[in-house]
């Protein structure tokens, strides 16, 4: 059940209004080096979910039930959509907990949105298996957004939560930490960083690691999108992979999106918000 970065795409869906529509842009699939393209409607509102092997078909966020909705995630609940439900014990970051408490494995979702709302992400994992399991993540933004011209430093701050699991064994590391993005709009270049890492939860017994760097990558313009790859070490193994954002608010003031990182046996999904 191993997740392969080259499969690891975004997947852009249109929330207009109309509940559908044509495009007019496309998004480069991260990870992915044959350049594959899923369509995306400008800078409307817009959700990406990652996509691969054993990845979530769906994540939303029912906030009247309180719940976490989850589709083709097995042995979650009796029917083919779970249904997180909210678990304020868990909250850790700035993130709300949800769990599932009916099907035969225990699974964990972390949901977090900017001040005003505009940008939201979740992430959803599982320790109940002996290698990497079943897994989500998604972010979205909710209203147009028009990213600035010629401002050439624009400082991001926020938090990230990680779900980190072994490939040779069961269990799932929390993982607390700081965003830190920045982008230079003059040249249409984003970079981030995830520092001040924290294990609030260590069952796989490896060290937290080091920062996530998130290498420099182009900004979508067209999109208000980002996404590049990411490097990492821990316990002085090498590692990286790939991660995913998007602009929001009025003029590109918040950014959210999700980070997948593999470094030896472990894997770590995890997703931010950050805002200027």
């Amino acid at each position: 059940m191993r997740l392969s970065l080259a499969v690891a795409a975004s997947v852009a869906t249109l929330l207009s209004a109309c509940g559908s529509g044509g495009s007019d842009g496309a998004v480069t699939t991260p990870g992915s080096p044959t350049g594959g393209t899923d369509d995306v409607s400008g800078r409307s509102p817009a959700k990406v979910l990652l996509v691969g092997d054993n990845q979530a078909t769906r994540l939303e966020n029912d906030a009247d039930n309180r719940q976490i909705i989850v589709e083709t995630i097995p042995f979650d609940d009796e029917v083919f959509e779970s249904r997180l439900d909210r678990n304020r014990a868990l909250d850790q970051n700035g993130y709300q907990a949800y769990s599932s408490v009916r099907g035969f494995d225990n699974y964990t979702a972390f949901r977090g949105e900017s001040s005003t709302g505009d940008v939201a992400v979740i992430v959803v994992n599982s320790g109940d298996y002996i290698d990497h399991g079943y897994s989500g993540a998604t972010y979205e933004r909710g209203t147009t957004t028009f990213l600035p011209n010629e401002t050439q430093r624009a400082y991001y701050q926020g938090k990230y939560i990680g779900t980190r699991t072994s490939d040779v064994g069961g269990g799932m590391d929390i993982i607390n930490a700081d965003a830190k993005m920045e982008a230079d709009f003059s040249d249409d270049t984003f970079r981030g960083w995830i520092t001040n890492r924290t294990l609030t939860q260590n069952d796989t017994g490896v060290d937290v690691g080091s920062d996530i760097t998130l290498k420099n990558s182009i900004i979508d313009r067209d999109n208000s999108t980002f996404q590049g790859e990411v490097v990492q070490n821990v316990e002085g193994t090498d590692g990286g992979g790939i991660y995913s954002g998007v602009f929001g608010g009025d003029e590109g003031q918040e950014t959210a999106g999700y980070i997948l990182t593999t470094v030896g046996d472990n894997r770590e999904l995890g997703v931010f918000t950050a805002e200027r």
